[in-house]
């Protein structure tokens, strides 16, 4: 069914349509930028990130309902679900990077706090924390113990944060196609240990920011500078996040050349688990665990307790984090 022609059809035109729509908008924004004061640049930016959220928002209902639609006038054989594949030597392939590689992570940050301990009395009595988008300084705090290791226990934070997003690539849901097994195996393991890798990265240019702003700290930067680097560290994050999606593909189906296997008639792909089409929750699944049936990555299972618990634990472990750092 992946590859029927009604439903080619219906993705070519959401890609060319969504494509389009995205081009248009950040050309608007680019002029408006150009001819904006500095002023009113940051508004410019803000309408430009609402405007995207909004349109992709309504894009993924618009054309998830119409394919809910397109899928129900399908005659009942090609919807047949319910098929599995299971590799009992899916977990001997590599799939991740070991965890231990995060000590050069760890070896950043204990060298940052060292040297900020050390130069303790060399920080400035008013520490800078919040920037506006002309770099000037919109909020400083008194300088202390707490607010100069500050980015340290931020860093410590992203450093567990990104450990378990790499556990969690090596354990979550085997996914493999029914109709083409080997090969869907051989591509999800390069899938997960290529994004185990590129989490690796993209926590060590994280832990390097919060380096860089504990630096301008202590030696309060031009705030050009300071607006530079961090804007510039997070889209090199995003950079390379597109570049890995489009030659790898959500779980592994760009990878090793132009063979199409699609996603199999699993029950991981039954309309009834998915809501909204991108929310999983299948209470029959003891996996926490899934890949996304709509862009790249993993998400986790809504209808599992353990999926609240950690969402619920990270956002209130970043959230105390945050307030201790200042």
């Amino acid at each position: 069914m992946y590859h029927s022609p009604k439903l080619r059809r219906l993705r070519k035109q959401y890609a060319w349509i969504s494509g389009g729509l995205y081009t248009v908008l950040l050309a608007a924004c680019l002029v408006m930028l150009l001819s904006a004061d500095e002023a009113q640049q940051p508004y410019v930016l803000t309408s430009y990130i609402t405007g995207t959220v909004i349109c992709s928002v309504a894009m993924n209902l618009i054309y998830y309902f119409n394919m809910k639609k397109l899928k129900a006038s399908m005659p009942q054989a090609v919807m047949e679900t319910g098929k599995i594949a299971i590799d009992t030597r899916f977990r001997s392939h590599k799939m991740t990077i070991s965890n231990r590689w995060f000590a050069f992570h760890i070896a950043v940050m204990l060298i940052s706090a060292i040297l900020a301990l050390i130069n303790y009395d060399q920080f400035p009595a008013n520490l800078a924390m919040k920037f506006d988008w002309q770099g000037e300084v919109t909020r400083s705090v008194p300088k202390s113990i707490r607010t100069v290791l500050g980015p340290n226990l931020m860093q410590l934070v992203m450093i567990a944060l990104f450990m378990f997003i790499n556990r969690m690539i090596l354990k979550s849901k085997q996914q493999i196609n029914p109709d083409h097994p080997e090969l869907s195996a051989r591509r999800n393991a390069i899938f997960r240990l290529r994004w185990s890798m590129f989490n690796a990265a993209a926590a060590m240019i994280m832990v390097l920011l919060f380096s860089f702003i504990q630096l301008n700290m202590r030696f309060e930067l031009h705030g050009s500078i300071v607006m530079l680097v961090s804007l510039l560290m997070p889209a090199l994050v995003i950079i390379m996040a597109l570049i890995f999606s489009l030659t790898t593909g959500q779980g592994g189906r760009r990878i090793g050349g132009s063979t199409a296997i699609g996603t199999g008639r699993t029950a991981a792909n039954d309309d009834r688990f998915w809501k909204l089409g991108s929310i999983y929750f299948n209470p029959g699944d003891p996996a926490l665990f899934v890949e996304k049936r709509m862009g790249i990555g993993w998400t986790v299972n809504f209808a599992r307790p353990a999926a609240w618990m950690v969402l619920v634990i990270t956002l209130v472990v970043v959230s105390v984090a945050a307030y201790f750092a200042g």
